[in-house]
């Protein structure tokens, strides 16, 4: 694999990641109402953020959805810029 290969493999790695976090980072904008498990997806991938966030609202007393929301959007994008580092040095040591 070349260098230009591998980074391309870093990339659609990060990149189908952050599709799919995405597009579960909007199930909740679009539930109805009464649809409370409608962001289980988007906790389980923004992992371990998810969890400081319950941490840090309960100490602070915050309870926001739009809070809550732009937090997990930052999570999927730490996440994924770490899949593509993580990858990234695990292709390149393949040499």
């Amino acid at each position: 694999m070349t260098d230009k290969q591998k980074s391309r493999l870093a990339l659609w790695l990060s990149g189908i990641y952050f599709a799919v976090g995405f597009v579960s980072w909007l199930l909740p904008l679009f539930a109805k109402p009464g649809e409370s498990l409608s962001g289980i997806f988007v906790v389980m991938l923004t992992q371990p953020w998810a969890t400081l966030l319950t941490i840090v609202t309960e100490r602070l007393q915050l309870d926001s959805f739009v809070l809550n929301m732009t937090v997990m959007l930052i999570g999927v994008l730490v996440n994924s810029w770490i899949i593509y580092k993580i990858v990234s040095l695990v292709s390149c040591r393949g040499k």
